[in-house]
Order: structure tokens, then C-alpha cells, then sequence
């Protein structure tokens, strides 16, 4: 990889659904748009193993969304995709995208987590006394 590669990411070519696609990083413009989708998802893409039929399963609107928006197709185009298509061009623009992810969005999120837990409220323990009346 040549410097000029570090400094300029080049695209990821992929052949989907018999067209050739050039993954490249979000453009500000899509972050918008591509954060409001992949925020429901990220707790799943943050492990260390991703398990993609889980995550479409459980997710998989927002998913499919999100990744609609980094290939700049319409949301009908990625809805016509086979899983395998779908699954792999999901991880291939998390991949492309995977430096903007560890810089930006996962402290993002783990600054949320740290201010949800610091703004939960502290159970109460209750005694194991009964009253009678």
C-alpha cells in the first residue's frame, strides 16, 4: 500500500447483482442519512464476531437502509439482492467504511453508554421483612 493509498482510499470493486460496484468511504453528505440507519445497529457490528444472519434478522431494515445509502442504490435495489449479495456487500461497506467507525462512531457510542449508565436510576434494595397487619 503506497502512502498516497493511506491518504486516498481506493475503491473496492464488488460484482453485485451483475454490476459492478466501487465501494468507497461515506461522503458527508450520506453520513446524515447512513448514521440515522446504522445506529440501531452498531451494538451488533461492534462485536468481535458479527453474526450477519442474526443481525438481518433482528435488524435488518436498518441495516439494509444504511447500506442502500453508502452505495448510493435505491433501498428496492438491495431489497432484490440474495442473502449471500446482501451479506456480503453489508460487511464489504462496513469494511470500506471501518476507519470512520473506530474513529468517530464507536467513541460516540461508548460516550452514550458511560451517560446512559451514569444516568440510570440506582436500584433500590427492598428488605426481606414483611409486615403484618
Amino acid at each position: 500500500m503506497s502512502d498516497l493509498d493511506t491518504l486516498i482510499p481506493q475503491p473496492v470493486e464488488l460484482r453485485i447483482a451483475g454490476e459492478l460496484l466501487a465501494l468507497k468511504p461515506l461522503k458527508v453528505g450520506q453520513m446524515p442519512a447512513f448514521l440515522r440507519a446504522i445506529a440501531p445497529v452498531m451494538q451488533q457490528l461492534t462485536a468481535p464476531e458479527i453474526d450477519w444472519l442474526l443481525l438481518f434478522g433482528e435488524r435488518g431494515h436498518d441495516l439494509l437502509s444504511a447500506v442502500a445509502i453508502a452505495v448510493g442504490k435505491p433501498r428496492t435495489w438491495v431489497d432484490e439482492l440474495g442473502a449471500d449479495e446482501a451479506i456480503l456487500l453489508a460487511s464489504q461497506v462496513i469494511e470500506v467504511n471501518a476507519d470512520f467507525f473506530t474513529r468517530a462512531v464507536l467513541p460516540q457510542l461508548q460516550r452514550l453508554f458511560v451517560r446512559a449508565r451514569e444516568l440510570a436510576p440506582t436500584p433500590v434494595a427492598v428488605g426481606g421483612s414483611t409486615s403484618s397487619s
